[in-house]
């Protein structure tokens, strides 16, 4: 048996009985009465009643942003109102490419209310990055500083053609819940690719963290490519940025 639901202007919608069920029993199943939050799923209580749960462990999608490089921007990868208490842990995959542009290290800022900016004082940024390339013993790592919470990840990368950039992803820890015991932190693994030469490509393992009781309730992130400094010299907000285009997901983690 089917239950049919037409849409209004076109389409339908159906709900199909399997042929029989088990012992040919009646099976009933009982709605909630209300709709649940985002990323909940229906879960049973073994006696046919149903309410919304969240997922006990996995990855919840929060948000994608796809760009073009005909629109390519300092900004096209800012996120708003991404981060909440619902989560602690976040996990960002990304394929994010800059113009030919100097600028050279991958980077993230945060920011708070989903207003579309960062947060430019009051949030120093201490990060390394350990870099080793593919199929030759060649490898070393950089250091990174920032006063003004410009989060270096990850460098250097070319930049006289476009489409040289990053692909991996980033595991960012506590970015809303963080309190004086602790800061934001971030930690990435990437590819970093796209070099006019094969024997030119690079992996990465890359992390910041902010400091101690600075900021938090971070709301926003936005990643970009900033001309950065591997040698722990401070980066100020006021640095030369790369436009961007690409695609980046965000996803909540169930733990």
């Amino acid at each position: 048996m089917t239950i049919k639901l037409n849409g209004s202007t076109a389409g339908s919608v159906a709900l199909d009985a399997p042929a029989s069920t088990t012992g040919n029993a009646d099976i009933t199943f009982k709605l909630p009465i209300a709709d649940g939050t985002a990323g909940q799923v229906l879960q049973t209580d073994g006696s046919g009643n149903l309410s919304w749960v969240s997922p006990n462990s996995g990855l919840v999608k929060l948000a994608t942003i796809e760009v073009t490089e005909a629109n390519a921007s300092t900004t096209a990868f800012h996120f708003n109102n991404v981060f909440s208490s619902t989560y602690s842990d976040y996990m960002a995959y990304f394929d994010i490419r800059k113009t030919a542009m100097s600028p050279n290290v991958f980077c993230c800022q945060f920011g708070k209310g989903g207003g579309g900016s960062v947060i430019t004082s009051n949030f120093y940024a201490r990060g390394t990055a350990h870099y080793h390339q593919l199929a030759t013993a060649n490898e070393g790592q950089l250091e990174f500083l920032s006063s003004q919470g410009v989060f270096q990840l990850n460098g250097t990368m070319d930049g006289s053609t476009s489409g040289f950039g990053v692909k991996g992803t980033a595991h960012i820890t506590d970015p809303y819940n963080n309190n004086s015991s602790n800061g934001v932190g971030i930690l990435t693994e990437i590819i970093m690719q796209y070099h006019t030469t094969h024997g030119d490509k690079w992996r990465e393992e890359g992390a910041a963290m902010g400091s101690h009781g600075e900021q938090s309730n971070l709301t926003d992130i936005r990643f970009g490519i900033v001309a950065g400094d591997g040698s722990a010299n401070n980066v100020l907000s006021s640095a030369t940025f790369a436009n961007l285009y690409g695609r980046c997901s965000i996803y909540g983690v169930v733990k």
